[in-house]
């Protein structure tokens, strides 16, 4: 009879905790992160369906830019 093993808790991180983690040990948590997330990102359309920025909110060289 075969027993699989119950996964290790997955460690929630707050902003504040990783920052101060030690680069190599933050990225390995944010990269543990994005694995995870991966599938749902790729599945639901409705996470990526949107413009991070709108024509208006372009305005090319800063010197053509009009006050708003």
């Amino acid at each position: 009879m075969a027993t699989t093993e119950p996964a290790p808790p997955v460690r929630t991180w707050s902003a504040a905790e990783l920052r101060r983690l030690p680069p190599d040990q933050r990225d390995e948590a944010l990269a543990t992160a994005a694995e995870r997330a991966a599938a749902d990102y790729h599945h639901d359309y409705a996470l990526t369906a949107f413009e991070a920025f709108g024509p208006e909110d372009i305005h090319g060289d800063s010197a053509d830019a009009r006050p708003g």
